[in-house]
């Protein structure tokens, strides 16, 4: 997955990569900030272009360096509230000038 930062950290555009759609589950983002705790960002699309609006709130925690997770949860979303298998991990790095 490649989770571009837009409008001021307002938006999120998440484009999948190669990854296995799987029955009955459903990809689900995550930020964690530095106290550790992750917070949902939302439900992903597995193929194509996934775009979620940003609470307030969470735009602060969407700096370079922030670390964020996909996780592969139950169809809908983590029944929980936190993640339940962590799939992918990464932090967010300025753009690649072309």
């Amino acid at each position: 997955f490649v989770v571009s930062v837009l409008d001021d950290q307002k938006r999120l555009l998440i484009r999948a990569a190669k990854v296995d759609v799987m029955p009955n589950q459903s990809y689900e983002l995550w930020c964690v900030p530095p106290s550790g705790t992750p917070i949902s960002l939302g439900v992903i699309a597995a193929r194509g272009e996934t775009e979620h609006d940003v609470a307030e709130n969470m735009r602060p925690l969407l700096t370079l360096g922030a670390t964020l997770a996909v996780s592969l949860e139950p169809e809908g979303g983590s029944p929980t509230g936190t993640p339940t298998t962590v799939m992918f991990a990464g932090t967010l790095a300025p753009p690649i000038d072309n």
